[in-house]
C-alpha cells in the first residue's frame, strides 16, 4: 500500500511540478495569442492591473476570432512601469493623467501608438501618465496612499457599452503611504504566485483541444470584418441618466482637488460601423450624451462625431478588423483632439485673465 501511494503521489507530483515550472519561466508568448492576457493579473488582488516593471514583444492577433484564418497578425510591444500599468516609465506627477479601460491601455496597439504615448508625443514636454484598466475610486486610492500626485488635467475615458461607477473616496486617515520599495518587493511575489494560479498551460491545452477561436460575430456585409457584440442592444433606458450623474459626480471631485476634469467617450465599433454590422441606424447614445453634459457644462469630446466626420472623407479603418479596439489612426484622430481642447483651454484662460486685469486696472 505504502508503494502505491508514494507511485500515485508521484504520477501527480511530476505533472504538477512541470506545469509550476512552464507557468514560471515559459515566455509569455509562447502560450498567450496576445500580450494583454499574458501580463494581465488573473484576480483582481493588487493595485496592478499588469504585472509590473515587463516588457514584451510578440506577433499578436486580436480577441474576435484567434486561432481562425481570420485573425490578422500584428506586432505588439508592451511596456509596464513599476504600478503595473503600461507606461514607459512612472510619473508620480503628471501634467495630464488618463484613466480608462483597454482602449486606453492599448489592446491591440505597440506601445509607441497607445493614447498616452500619441499625446506625449503631439504635446512635447507635457507629462503624461495613464492608469488603465482603472476607475476614479482606484485613482483616489492612489492618490491617498501617495503613490500618485495630483495632475493638472484629469481626462476618463470608458467605451460606450459600459457605464461608470459611483466613485468611492478612500479616506486619508485609513491610507498609509506605501515605500515604493516594499510595493515592489511584494509583487514580485504576487506575480509569481499569479502565474501558478492562471493555470496557462492547462487553459492552453483545453482551448485547443476545443479549437477555441474568439467569439466574434462576423459581418454580413464585409468577410473580414468581426464585431463583439453585433446588434444586441447595448444599454437599458436609465443608463443616460447614471452615466451623466457619474460624470457630474467626476467632475465634482475633480474640482474639489482643483484638477481640470475631461471626458473621453469611446464609441463601440457596432456604433462607427452600424453599416457593416449591419444595424439600420446608427445608435444615437454618445450624441445623446454629448448633449446632456454640454448643458451640465461636463467637458468632453465628441469622438462619435469626430469619426463620422473623418468617415466623410477618408475610408480608412479606425477599428482592427479582427479586435473589439480601435487602431493607431483612430487614436491619432482623438490625441489631436485632445490636444486642440487643451490649446483651446488656455486661450480661453488667457482672455480670462486678461480681461480680470483689465478690470482690476
Amino acid at each position: 500500500m505504502k508503494h502505491f501511494l508514494i507511485k500515485i503521489s508521484l504520477f501527480f507530483l511530476i505533472p504538477t511540478i512541470g506545469i509550476i515550472l512552464c507557468s514560471l519561466f515559459l515566455p509569455i508568448d509562447t502560450l498567450a495569442y496576445r500580450p494583454w492576457e499574458g501580463l494581465r493579473y488573473s484576480k483582481a488582488q493588487t493595485d496592478s492591473p499588469f504585472y509590473p516593471n515587463s516588457f514584451v514583444s510578440m506577433n499578436s492577433v486580436g480577441d474576435l476570432c484567434h486561432h481562425t484564418e481570420n485573425a490578422v497578425m500584428k506586432q505588439e510591444q508592451w511596456q509596464t512601469d513599476e504600478l503595473g500599468f503600461r507606461n514607459n516609465k512612472y510619473i508620480k506627477n503628471p501634467d495630464i493623467l488618463i484613466i480608462g479601460d483597454s482602449f486606453v491601455a492599448g489592446t491591440g496597439l505597440t506601445q509607441a501608438n497607445t493614447l498616452c504615448n500619441q499625446l506625449i508625443a503631439l504635446s512635447g514636454d507635457t507629462k503624461v501618465y495613464n492608469i488603465a484598466p482603472s476607475s476614479m475610486s482606484e485613482f483616489d486610492n492612489l492618490l491617498q496612499t501617495g503613490k500618485l500626485g495630483k495632475p493638472k488635467l484629469l481626462v476618463f475615458s470608458i467605451v460606450e457599452r459600459n457605464v461608470p461607477e459611483n466613485i468611492q473616496q478612500h479616506h486619508s486617515a485609513n491610507s498609509k503611504p506605501e515605500k515604493m520599495k516594499d510595493f515592489i518587493s511584494s509583487n514580485a511575489l504576487e506575480v509569481c504566485m499569479d502565474k501558478i494560479a492562471k493555470s496557462t498551460l492547462l487553459n492552453w491545452i483545453k482551448a485547443r483541444a476545443l479549437r477555441q477561436g474568439g467569439n466574434g460575430i462576423r459581418s454580413t456585409n464585409h468577410s473580414n470584418m468581426y464585431f463583439l457584440q453585433g446588434a444586441k442592444q447595448r444599454h437599458k433606458k436609465d443608463d443616460l441618466a447614471s452615466t451623466t450623474a457619474a460624470l457630474i459626480s467626476y467632475k465634482q471631485y475633480c474640482d474639489s482637488l482643483g484638477v481640470k476634469f475631461l471626458f473621453l467617450p469611446i464609441p463601440d465599433k457596432e456604433t462607427v460601423y452600424h453599416e457593416l454590422v449591419p444595424i439600420v441606424r446608427q445608435s444615437d447614445y454618445l450624441l445623446q450624451l454629448d448633449s446632456l453634459l454640454s448643458v451640465r457644462g461636463i467637458p468632453s469630446i465628441n469622438c462619435l462625431k469626430v469619426y463620422n466626420d473623418y468617415r466623410k472623407t477618408d475610408s480608412s479603418l479606425l477599428y482592427h478588423l479582427d479586435d473589439t479596439h480601435w487602431n493607431s489612426r483612430a487614436v491619432t484622430i482623438i490625441a489631436k483632439e485632445i490636444v486642440k481642447q487643451m490649446r483651446r483651454q488656455k486661450e480661453l484662460s488667457g482672455i480670462a485673465t486678461g480681461r480680470g486685469r483689465q478690470q482690476t486696472n
